[in-house]
């Protein structure tokens, strides 16, 4: 009703493109025109009371909005939605409530990509492990390793992304270990343990229903191999498990050393590096144990020292 009020005295054409999504078609209109347009349509709708906003965080009702602007050379209709499209993804990745005019210079369609599957996978962690407190912390932690330790690491764009993805959802499958085993306080039998090795399978059957996310199988998969052949589910050894797999597996341990878990003794973070060390050549990659150890002592000690008690 708000559209088709605003275009009461234009030659504009409102039409409902989606589920949620309107398109607008605006003849003889520039893109700075729409802008400005859209732009007012916009705070016009974050004024407007809408029954239950009170609830929601910003207590107003907000869109995003990416405007296209048909140019010389450009002969299908499809194109110019489907850039209008892109400046709508990118409006979204820009902190969403705002209107975005396409161009080609600052769409990075990967980068909104992966803000959009980085949104989406935290809403499935939060939903899935709402009620292990504990392996959603964990995910969380390691995601935030993996955003700071890819940037030190020799990887492409994509591979970043992937890492940093996999880190956040690499536990997801534990949402079928029964709860009581997850937060066991004395040690596991051989048949819980068993259980709790699965998670591995679960998650990646978990991930393999969406297939956006089919690159991040093997971190969630393969997490638990060994570089000496010894850990699970396949028993791979060395450069047989995925670098991404072998880099995730670091980050992952060394999380679960240094915090609090119903099953074993919290490492300090000299201890847990020491443990990494120890473990390079046969739990871990030598390689990137080397640099994670690194990446700790230069990013993380320093901080901690400086707010150690005396």
């Amino acid at each position: 009703n708000l559209l088709r009020t605003g275009i009461e005295d234009k030659n504009y054409i409102a039409a409902r493109y989606g589920g949620e999504e309107f398109a607008l078609l605006m003849p003889n209109t520039t893109k700075e025109e729409a802008h400005v347009f859209l732009d007012r349509l916009r705070k016009q709708v974050n004024d407007t009371y809408f029954p239950g906003v009170e609830h929601i965080p910003y207590r107003c009702l907000s869109f995003s909005c990416g405007i296209a602007e048909m140019e010389k050379g450009m002969y299908d209709s499809g194109e110019l939605i489907h850039k209008a499209d892109q400046a709508l993804y990118y409006a979204k990745a820009q902190g969403k409530n705002n209107v975005q005019i396409y161009n080609e210079h600052n769409i990075c369609l990967d980068e909104i990509r992966f803000k959009q599957d980085l949104d989406t996978l935290e809403q499935q962690v939060k939903f899935f492990l709402s009620k292990d407190v504990y392996t959603y912390r964990h995910s969380k932690r390691v995601f935030k390793y993996a955003l700071e330790f890819s940037k030190q690491l020799d990887l492409t764009d994509h591979e970043k992304q992937t890492l940093i993805l996999g880190a956040l959802i690499h536990d997801i499958g534990k949402i079928e270990v029964p709860r009581d085993i997850l937060n066991k306080e004395e040690k596991l039998t051989s048949h819980e343990w068993e259980i709790v090795k699965k998670h591995v399978t679960w998650g990646k059957e978990i991930i393999a229903a969406e297939k956006q996310f089919d690159d991040l199988i093997p971190l969630v998969e393969l997490h638990h191999e060994r570089y000496d052949g010894k850990g699970y589910p396949y028993g791979l050894k060395g450069q047989e498990i995925p670098k991404l797999a072998r880099i995730l597996t670091i980050i992952d341990s060394f999380d679960a050393m240094t915090t609090e878990r119903p099953y074993q003794c919290t490492k300090t973070f000299e201890e847990a590096i020491a443990e990494i060390e120890r473990c390079a050549g046969t739990q871990f990659d030598p390689l990137y144990a080397k640099m994670f150890t690194e990446f700790v002592q230069t990013n993380y000690l320093p901080r901690l020292q400086r707010h150690a008690p005396s």
